[in-house]
């Protein structure tokens, strides 16, 4: 895929091929670098502790997932997922990750999208902070947007008036990697097995059956 049309890309998206080690497919999908809003990813949220935030719900995303999973491996003794997300700094460091700041008028629709106009469009609830600000960005900018999640593709439907605007999703990537023989169907199939056993929603395999 040309890199040429800019993308925005959600937390669910980039945390899972994070998860399944499979960022660099991520990026020769969608071309690099990977562009996140500051929702998504926060620089500055690495360069603290957890307890150092008087709030760590206003965390960036991926902090706060980076948070869950560290959680977790004090558990289970499985710190494998959590060295997987920590990979997200050293793609911002060799710039192979950038974060899309919003002017005024896209961050003024990512509230929006987070309060009353998420109901005015027809969700069920108001969007995420990642969602919200994705959504305003590929909305004001024509940008392609990659999100798994539903509500956000159906805000822009509504928002667009149609179905002109661009979209990825994690199935749909997968699918074209083995349609551009980046990878076989079975190691398609493969990557989104790993993705659904670290809690990804959707259990429909790219070609054929549902992961187990």
């Amino acid at each position: 895929m040309s890199s040429e049309r800019k993308h925005i890309l959600d937390t669910v998206v980039l945390l899972y091929f994070l998860l399944a080690e499979q960022e660099d497919l991520l990026g020769d999908l969608i071309g690099w670098p990977l562009r996140v809003p500051f929702a998504v990813f926060d620089p500055d949220d690495w360069t603290s502790s957890p307890e150092s935030k008087s709030r760590p719900e206003f965390s960036s995303e991926m902090r706060q997932a980076q948070d869950y999973y560290q959680n977790t491996a004090l558990e289970t003794g499985d710190t494998g997922a959590s060295f997987r997300i920590n990979k997200v700094n050293r793609l911002y460091a060799e710039d192979r990750l950038v974060v899309e700041a919003m002017d005024s008028g896209e961050q003024r629709l990512a509230d929006e999208l987070q309060d009353a106009k998420a109901r005015q469009l027809g969700l069920r609830a108001p969007l995420g902070p990642g969602e919200a600000a994705c959504i305003a960005i590929a909305s004001k900018r024509a940008w392609t947007i990659v999100t798994d999640d539903n509500d956000a593709l159906k805000a822009l439907i509504a928002l667009n008036g149609d179905r002109s605007y661009r979209y990825e999703r994690i199935r749909k990537l997968l699918k074209r990697a083995a349609v551009e023989n980046r990878v076989s169907e079975e190691e398609a199939n493969r990557i989104h097995d790993s993705m659904v056993s670290y809690g990804l929603w959707d259990s429909q395999r790219p070609f054929g059956g549902s992961s187990r």
